[in-house]
């Protein structure tokens, strides 16, 4: 499981309502009707603009839902609709505890989690569609695939699973989300979990720490289910430098019926920022059925 921190930021709406119109009356005419009020955004909407950001806005062609690792956030993705080319929407997740929303508790439940993003993610599939996810994401991706579908929903033309073994592998990584703060805390910077040039001054830290030791519990507490294999493409990446074992890799071919293919990107775990063209290749390449 690879750990990333992202810098944060607050995003702040603001609603300006519509003033009332008084009613003027006259002895031979009517009061005017008063305009009804403006109606407010269905919950539909509400949800995606928590959970979803929208990269870039195209029509037809497929749309690419990206999930991002422990401590990430949608940023994670940022510049990959150029990298992609046209006829790929690339909408990136934002999972609650970070960026702009910070101030959202994190789950520490993947079952939890996908009660709340399964819905939205139905919602806002229109057409042919397709998940990354990257380490945690690539769990989170594989079990939303398996639900969409268990509920009706089509299935994805493609899965792409980054930086993480098969779900029904065991569980190699360091169990870390129980200790005290101090431990975890130096857990939490010797996992090499941040990139190169992010913060790591205690108050980052510090605002990052509830959300990353609930992205932990949930990879730590998450069990396998064998259900129905998922009737589409999958591709798994993996980094040159990282340590997933190429076992536990293999095993994601018996989760689906379609296609399979291992990529190996350079560097290491955090190949999806260093490397995110040669990620980016592999996955317009997957997309465009080139493999």
């Amino acid at each position: 499981m690879t750990m990333t921190a992202t810098g944060t930021t607050t995003g702040l709406t603001s609603a300006v309502g519509t003033p009332a119109k008084s009613a003027n009356t006259t002895a031979n005419t009517a009061a005017a009707p008063t305009p009804s009020a403006p109606s407010a955004p269905s919950d539909t909407t509400a949800d995606q603009a928590r959970w979803l950001r929208h990269l870039n806005r195209r029509t037809g062609g497929i749309r690419l839902f990206c999930l991002p690792d422990v401590g990430a956030g949608a940023t994670t993705f940022r510049g990959w609709p150029e990298l992609l080319g046209p006829g790929v929407e690339v909408t990136a997740v934002q999972l609650p505890g970070r960026e702009d929303r910070i101030r959202d508790r994190a789950h520490e439940s993947l079952d939890e989690l996908l009660d709340e993003l399964v819905p939205v993610l139905a919602d806002a599939v229109d057409g042919p569609y397709a998940l990354f996810g990257h380490s945690m994401g690539a769990l989170i991706a594989f079990e939303a695939a398996r639900r969409l579908v268990a509920q009706g929903a089509p299935a994805p033309l493609h899965l792409f699973a980054s930086a993480h073994g098969a779900p029904h592998a065991p569980y190699r990584a360091r169990y870390v989300s129980n200790l005290p703060e101090p431990e975890f805390r130096h857990a939490v910077v010797s996992l090499n979990g941040f990139r190169e040039g992010a913060p790591k001054e205690s108050a980052f830290l510090s605002l990052l720490l509830p959300t990353l030791r609930a992205d932990f519990r949930l990879c730590e507490t998450y069990e396998f289910v064998p259900g129905a294999p998922l009737p589409c493409r999958l591709t798994v990446l993996t980094g040159a430098d990282e340590d997933v074992s190429p076992l536990d890799l293999a095993l994601w071919r018996e989760l689906h019926t379609g296609r399979f293919r291992i990529r190996v990107i350079d560097g290491d775990r955090d190949f999806v920022v260093k490397h995110r063209r040669q990620v980016a290749e592999v996955v317009r390449a997957g997309l465009a059925g080139e493999y």
